[in-house]
């Protein structure tokens, strides 16, 4: 295991993720393994009954993150291949999904702060989480189709649910990237920050949510639109 690139850190009840990999947090196996690792923690944490009042995801450089390394996700695929016979998943991508797909279901909301590329699996993050804060600049997408392959971790399930299928439809087969402003605007983004600002953003967010009678799944988006008349 090399040296830590994602960290985990708590600060007044706010648990923050920093993605630093190389390659513009390119996730290779060694990334999967550390981020595992990691939601491994974080959802201990939400059973034991912390007073965590919020998680925020977000990229430590330039970008959120550049998506699956291509190579590794091909050498995994040929290794954990779907077995027919008995109709079961891959262990190894069961426990992948899950540690998508439960941030959903935390009792504390989950934001996802979105600068420059956030693309694949980087964006199966994004669109499991709770809320995602995008700053201007950004490019977004689910380019998997374009390797013959679709996003596997919750992705394609989750965009329809936040973005409606003709969005997403559209997203997940043309494999584009668009700008933030799109993002925005067909609802895969929250809310639109300038740049540097979608930290300070999310944390004001989760300061109105603890302030008006904390957070649970159901209430997720009765709290984002709370937040955002309260800005006027």
């Amino acid at each position: 295991m090399s040296e830590n690139t994602l960290i985990l850190t708590e600060e007044n009840g706010i648990l923050r993720l920093t993605m630093n990999a190389p390659s513009n947090n390119l996730m290779t196996a060694d990334f999967f393994a550390q981020y595992e690792d990691i939601m491994a923690q974080v959802e201990k944490k939400a059973q034991s009954g912390d007073n965590i009042k919020g998680f925020i995801i977000c990229g430590g450089g330039r970008h959120f993150s550049t998506g699956a390394d291509v190579e590794a996700l091909a050498d995994r695929s040929a290794k954990e291949a779907y077995d027919e016979t008995t109709g079961t998943l891959p262990a190894g991508h069961i426990k992948q999904k899950h540690f998508f797909t439960f941030l959903r279901s935390l009792p504390f909301p989950v934001i996802s702060v979105v600068t420059g590329f956030c693309i694949g699996s980087g964006s199966e993050i994004a669109v499991n989480s709770h809320y995602r804060i995008i700053e201007k600049n950004a490019r977004v997408g689910q380019p998997e189709s374009t390797f013959g392959i679709l996003p596997a971790l919750g992705g394609v399930a989750r965009t329809i649910d936040i973005c409606g299928m003709q969005n997403a439809y559209e997203l997940v087969m043309s494999g584009e990237l668009i700008p933030a402003d799109k993002a925005y605007e067909i609802g895969w983004a929250d809310i639109f920050a300038d740049k540097k600002q979608g930290i300070p953003e999310a944390e004001a967010l989760i300061r109105y949510i603890s302030d008006n009678g904390g957070f649970s799944p159901e209430k997720a988006r009765e709290l984002i639109n709370g937040y955002k008349n309260s800005k006027g």
